[in-house]
């Protein structure tokens, strides 16, 4: 018997009944497909993290409504329709995800076939299916997106003899697909071990080694998928988590599913952490994607982490916005512009999160995600994460940012070492992140007009000082002094016939 909230804030109350007037279908934005549409509205996606939060339905002691209903709390101080929470969502558990901690009981999607804990991959779990629903439909009445993954790369490529080996019953050693667990077939189709490149998990396409046996189960655990999902046309498909296939792989399933469903498709690739290109296979990575028309969007979380950029908060925020442009030149060039989601970002503290979350908004992405809480102070991360997630949705209902763009050369100069990103729409609206900010003079080459300047705290969105109306010149910069005391600030210009 699932568990349920009893008690719902009138927050979340109005949040649902606002969905409910909607089919809460999600799509690519035709105005500007740098973003997602819901119901044909442009919207920007704002998410936060939970424990086991990546893998919710597979464990049934994970009450994931409490969380549901949280980040519906904080999306809705957006008070707009333009801005949506997102979940991230694993429908089967990958056995290794080693950052919640243990637990006691997991539900895959195919039913056991003996005691000995063996699956039938031809027969599906009821329970599974009705949790997965479920959750689907409680993030639907809310009106949130899921980005649901259809593999894991985790699971498959770490193992005996993989990228690195988690232990007895971990990753591929208790994957279902491995000959070991399942009762369909033995060693002579798939090995019970692995490879952190080349996995035989992936070899089985038609243009690979053939494998006819275990490919048919593949087919029928996405056709499964693919009939639940019909009903939700909130979801995401993307494609795998961090995946280190290569590019035929990634094409395969693209083509397969994009031929069976209305929903969109992309993808999520592990990068080489050094470039940006793919860890496995150099072409599966977020530049090529992002100008392939077969996918509707790319994950780009792995190709902006802080993992490419030295664990440097700040460094990563800017990096990755720099990237983030090179996605959109090379989509242009291919006339194949969609949106890139981050759905998960690594740096998760109280200080250094916050700067992240915020330079995806100003860096041109269509969402901003926390991954995890970390290990140190759980708690106070995660109230951290929800509330600095709560305070960029709340900026973001109140910008047309589906009419601004990323233009990071409009700050001309700024105090110190102070870093800067802008998104602006010239004339009505600039958005400034300042980080590592001194307090001094910043000069922005605004448009001429008579503005309101409001400076923001990122984590709570509370206003630094009173409000000020100020004259941009047009034929030279507008200074802006920064306040003291704030190392992170946000300044929002509104034209004031605009704002």
């Amino acid at each position: 018997m699932m568990k349920q909230c009893l008690i719902v804030s009138l927050a979340v109350l109005a949040a649902m009944a606002a969905a409910q007037a909607g089919e809460q279908r999600v799509g690519v934005y035709e105005a500007n497909p740098h973003y997602f549409a819901m119901d044909g509205a442009p919207v920007f996606l704002v998410g936060a993290t939970y424990p086991h939060g990546w893998t919710p339905i597979s464990r049934p002691e994970i009450d994931y409504m409490e969380t549901l209903d949280r980040l519906a709390e904080e999306v809705g101080r957006a008070e707009s329709d333009n801005v949506r929470g997102v979940l991230r969502c694993l429908p089967y558990d990958p056995l290794n995800h080693l950052h919640d901690g243990e637990i006691t009981e997991v539900i895959q999607p195919w039913r056991e076939a003996d005691d000995e804990g063996r699956y039938d991959l031809g027969e599906f779990e009821p329970e599974w299916e009705e949790r997965l629903r479920h959750y689907l439909g409680a993030a639907q009445e809310r009106g949130f997106v899921v980005a649901l993954e259809v593999w894991d790369d985790w699971s498959v490529t770490r193992g005996e003899n993989g990228a690195w080996d988690p232990g007895e019953g971990a990753a591929w050693n208790g994957h279902p697909f491995n000959p070991d667990n399942n009762v369909n077939y033995g060693e002579d189709v798939l090995p019970t071990t692995t490879q952190g490149c080349n996995a035989p998990f992936y070899q089985t396409l038609p243009d690979k080694d053939n494998i006819e046996q275990a490919l048919e189960y593949q087919h029928a655990y996405v056709d499964h998928l693919l009939g639940i999902v019909a009903d939700y046309p909130n979801v995401l498909l993307t494609l795998s988590n961090e995946t280190r296939a290569d590019l035929a792989w990634s094409r395969y399933w693209a083509d397969y599913i994009g031929e069976r469903t209305s929903h969109l498709v992309g993808e999520m690739p592990s990068t080489n952490r050094e470039d940006g290109g793919g860890e496995c296979d150099y072409d599966l990575n977020p530049l090529t994607l992002s100008a392939d028309p077969r996918y509707d969007y790319v994950d780009i979380a792995q190709g902006v982490s802080r993992h490419e950029f030295g664990g440097d908060p700040v460094a990563q925020a800017v990096g990755g916005a720099e990237r983030i442009q090179t996605y959109f030149d090379a989509m242009n060039e291919a006339g194949a512009v969609k949106p890139l989601l981050v759905i998960k970002d690594y740096t998760n503290d109280q200080q250094d999160g916050p700067i992240v979350l915020w330079s995806r908004l100003l860096g041109g992405a269509a969402s901003s995600r926390f991954h995890r809480s970390g290990e140190d102070e759980p708690e106070q991360r995660i109230d951290a994460q929800f509330r600095t997630a709560g305070s960029l949705a709340w900026l973001a209902g109140r910008i047309p940012f589906w009419e601004m763009a990323p233009q990071h050369d409009l700050m001309e100069s700024a105090p110190g070492d102070t870093q800067a990103l802008v998104l602006a729409k010239p004339g009505e609206c600039y958005v400034v992140q300042f980080m590592e900010a001194s307090a001094g003079e910043a000069q922005l080459a605004a448009e001429q007009g008579t503005y309101t300047l409001r400076w923001l705290d990122p984590v709570t969105a509370d206003a630094i000082g009173e409000s000020q109306t100020v004259e941009a010149p047009g034929d030279e910069p507008l200074t802006l002094q920064l306040p003291e005391d704030h190392d992170h600030v946000i300044a929002w210009l509104a034209a004031e016939d605009e704002g």
